[in-house]
């Protein structure tokens, strides 16, 4: 038998008193409060995630470098147009053709030859320019005797690509300046700017033409080569957007490049890439490249469905 130590039961003694009225008005109040929240909420949670979007650059360094240096740009991008860019790159210049042709990347950073290709395959729209020209730079050893480029007569040259501008104006000026007389030299290209540099020092060559760019960055890196010469300048790299992105982010991608030697935190990107930055570009600048792609055509690969 259950008993009750407080007397006998009784259900008015231990039942609460309830007062329907004020729990009415607590559900009436959450309801207007926190429903129209929870489903302004619930619409606005799709904008916040950004389809991702890749920024192709030019092979003309090793992955980890060209990551490495322009990471600061895609991160740029994203923190002041709130996107998600992430970098890609290609094997080599033939698959970065493929890329461009077929329309891979939203974002793209090209070779100034190969912008006529991009503009041709009408995927793309014209941004801007590096800031600065570009010229391919004769370089040798620290230590080298040689004065002027008919010491390099005869010689084993580092390049890049054969594929490559860098390459193409550099073996012209040098067998114009060399002349029919002179022994010819023998080009021997390399994956990269950086592998040429380095085949210097290792012996594999006795000299480099490369780009200036990535020739002073190794220079101030203590590799132990110098400038010997170097060709008349030429514009540099063009950057790009894919048609299909909103004409406003196109807009905004090209005021954002273009300005941001002008914004304090654009300069420090800048400065941290050891990079120039951007300039206003028209694809009338490129034109003249179109006469060199049949010869850098020749060294592209055939279409291919390994990465």
């Amino acid at each position: 038998m259950f008993s009750h130590t407080h007397g006998p039961y009784s259900p008015a003694a231990v039942r609460p008193r309830r007062f329907p009225g004020r729990w009415m008005l607590i559900t009436a109040l959450w309801l207007t409060l926190f429903l129209p929240l929870a489903a302004t909420q619930a619409q606005a949670a799709p904008d916040t995630q950004q389809p991702t979007l890749k920024f192709g650059l030019l092979p003309f360094a090793s992955p980890v470098a060209l990551f490495e240096r322009f990471a600061p740009l895609r991160d740029y991008l994203n923190l002041q147009l709130g996107t998600q860019f992430v970098l890609e790159t290609a094997r080599d210049f033939s698959v970065h053709v493929q890329r461009i042709e077929a329309g891979d990347y939203h974002l793209l950073l090209t070779a100034p030859h190969f912008v006529p290709i991009a503009l041709d395959s009408g995927h793309y729209q014209l941004l801007a320019a590096y800031k600065e020209d570009l010229s391919t730079v004769y370089l040798v050893g620290r230590y080298d005797p040689a004065t002027d480029l008919s010491a390099l007569a005869g010689r084993r040259i580092g390049t890049p690509p054969p594929e490559a501008l860098i390459t193409l104006v550099g073996e012209d000026h040098l067998l114009k300046i060399l002349g029919d007389q002179a022994p010819t030299p023998a080009f021997v290209p390399f994956p990269s700017h950086n592998a040429a540099i380095h085949a210097i020092a290792s012996g594999l060559v006795d000299a480099a033409a490369v780009s200036i760019n990535v020739a002073r960055m190794e220079i101030n890196r203590g590799v132990a080569v110098r400038i010997l010469d170097e060709t008349p300048s030429f514009p540099g790299v063009g950057i790009l957007a894919r048609k299909d992105l909103a004409e406003p982010l196109r807009e905004a991608l090209r005021e954002t490049l273009i300005g941001m030697t002008d914004r304090e935190d654009g300069s420090d990107v800048l400065r941290v890439m050891i990079y120039a930055g951007y300039k206003p570009a028209s694809a009338e600048d490129y034109e003249p490249f179109r006469a060199i792609l049949p010869r850098a055509r020749q060294y592209l690969s055939p279409a291919s469905p390994e990465p």
